[in-house]
């Protein structure tokens, strides 16, 4: 008895410590997924709406209203607002992952998409 008491902790913090690592790995995966759809809408449209949208529901396993997007250069800013072909657009997704004992004064994570395209779209 006194060898599980002693050994479950560890155990239970070992489990906890995986299964963190692997919801850490599917926000990655998934962020990096929305961004890159996200990217290619922005390269075909150049619609800052449809790159957000697009963004939203390209990382379904995650909760959509808690990822931030940010689209660069904007879609009223110079090269994008004038003669965007062949421009760059930029798009990065950041989830901060909930912790389990984010009280206890545990660092937030943040995981980052990041992915850039050159817009095909010409007025």
């Amino acid at each position: 008895m006194v060898e599980l008491a002693l050994v479950l902790p560890v155990a239970l913090l070992l489990i906890a410590a995986v299964l963190l690592v692997a919801e850490v790995g599917v926000a990655r995966l998934a962020l990096e997924h929305g961004a890159a759809e996200a990217a290619r809408a922005g390269a075909l449209t150049n619609d800052d709406a449809l790159v957000r949208a697009t963004a939203a529901a390209a990382v379904a396993p995650l909760d959509s209203a808690r990822v931030a997007v940010t689209i660069e250069p904007a879609q009223n800013a110079p090269p994008r607002s004038s003669a965007p072909r062949g421009s760059l657009v930029r798009v990065e997704l950041r989830y901060v992952v909930p912790l389990p004992l984010g009280f206890a004064g545990l660092p937030r994570l943040i995981v980052l998409g990041k992915a850039a395209r050159r817009i095909e779209w010409s007025p």
